[in-house]
């Protein structure tokens, strides 16, 4: 039953309550004492440790009615499946990773690095040792020995639909890891160098980075995005100067007995191109679309002409408001009024054909960051055609790994189908080479 409970903790994600693992862990020893049978008091108690603002109270009341409404039979049937499925599974890593419980999983990641002494990292180079050693500590080796022998006894070359799923969430634990001992590397490792400093957050997974940091990293994305607009500021102007044109120089300079005296140039006309972003702010993508927006806005000396929309369900256009204040606020200010309510990417699309179709023309880049997970609703991937149709050009970029593209309730290849290129786009680092690659091709 706990993953009713990473479930709701999920739901209230998705309507833009912030819950810590810590809180989720405090939520768990809640519910090991008063259980789910009592309704009322479990809202009451579950209230006193997952919300925290006025504002986010008020979301958790309408969140908790509309989940726990039947979520609880729901859930019974498919926890007896999952059970009976994974009888033949030893490992209780294996278990852990097929039951889904996620505050589990983190309790398990803790333990394991406590006992592998996370506390003693001092050396940006230790990271992958210790990675290494609290996989080991989780028990990894058995299972992929587990993995192997399920292999070997097959018959053809096709994995079983529960060994495809053990590969995904080995893949995903080895991420949860990874981004595990980055943060503790903050907390223990020495990291007074600036130059290291910006080296751990442009690796980190943006959803993961410490709002105690976020100020750093907003000096450091606008560092990088100035680099950019440096870069193709200097293309622009070489773009306007021409190229020295040889044929026509020495025709014209023949009167000179061909001393080039008089230089001719060709130019090529450069375009103003227009990029219009689309960024789902719901739940735990809004984390992403945070850096997205900051990198895009700092970069207005290059691309001009910019429109931005943001979404959970029904898109809002943000342009005006980053132009008019604050670049920090307009961003809170984007999340907050936006990030409520359920992913529905079909409404977005609708809203922006909505608005926008009319203006897209062949100097249009569309860009749009989110994790394509449409909670099993109506996908309207003929707008996406549409879009693609009348655009020069289609980016879409996946917070998520690619082991999870296509799991669950996501519909990623739906919509790729429809795109120029797609890029998994995780961290700062990558989502600074992707900002490059989208100026390079749009400019």
């Amino acid at each position: 039953m706990e993953k009713v409970l990473t479930d709701f903790v999920k739901a209230l994600r998705n309507s833009n309550v912030r819950v810590s693992p810590a809180e989720t862990l405090d939520a768990m020893s809640v519910i090991d004492e008063i259980g789910y049978d009592d309704r009322e008091l479990l809202k009451r108690s579950l209230s006193i440790v997952l919300p925290k603002t006025p504002d986010e109270k008020q979301k958790f009341e309408t969140c908790f009615d509309d989940f726990f409404s039947d979520e609880i039979k729901k859930q019974v049937p498919v926890a007896l499946k999952e059970l009976k499925d994974i009888e033949d599974v030893e490992s209780d890593l294996a278990k852990k990773l097929l039951e889904g419980s996620q505050a589990e999983l983190m309790i398990s990641i803790a333990d394991a690095a406590e006992a592998s002494e996370i506390r003693e990292i001092r050396y940006f180079t230790q990271r992958s040792v210790f990675t290494r050693r609290i996989l080991e500590k989780m028990g990894v080796g058995k299972l992929e020995d587990e993995l192997m022998s399920i292999g070997s006894s097959r018959q053809d070359d096709i994995p079983t639909e529960l060994e495809q799923e053990l590969r995904n969430q080995l893949t995903g634990l080895r991420e949860r890891v990874s981004d595990y001992v980055q943060q503790q590397f903050l907390l223990h490792g020495d990291v007074s160098g600036e130059q290291l400093r910006e080296q751990v957050f442009k690796s980190m997974n943006m959803a993961q980075i410490d709002r105690s940091y976020l100020h750093e990293v907003h000096s450091l994305v606008r560092k990088m995005a100035k680099k950019l607009a440096n870069l193709h500021s200097r293309r622009k102007k070489n773009y306007r100067r021409g190229k020295l044109d040889i044929r026509k120089t020495i025709r014209e300079n023949w009167v000179n007995q061909g001393v080039l005296f008089n230089l001719s140039w060709s130019y090529k006309k450069v375009d103003r191109p227009k990029i219009y972003v689309i960024c789902d702010v719901s739940g735990s993508v809004g984390a992403y679309a945070r850096f997205m927006l900051m990198f895009l806005f700092s970069l207005t000396e290059v691309v001009s002409k910019l429109r931005a929309f943001v979404f959970s369900s029904n898109l809002g256009e943000v342009t005006d408001e980053f132009k008019d204040s604050n670049l920090d606020k307009a961003i809170e200010t984007a999340l907050q009024k936006h990030g409520g309510g359920s992913t529905d990417y079909g409404q977005a699309l609708t809203d922006f054909v909505s608005l926008c179709i009319d203006e897209i023309d062949k100097k249009t880049t569309v860009v749009i960051l989110g994790d394509a997970r449409n909670n099993f609703g109506p996908e309207k991937a003929n707008l996406m055609k549409i879009i693609n149709d009348r655009s020069k050009q289609v980016f879409w970029l996946n917070p998520e790994g690619k082991y999870r593209w296509d799991t669950g309730d996501s519909v990623m290849t739906t919509y790729s189908a429809y795109c120029t290129k797609v890029f998994q786009c995780g961290n700062i680092e990558q989502l600074e080479r992707v900002i490059s690659t989208l100026l390079k091709t749009a400019i």
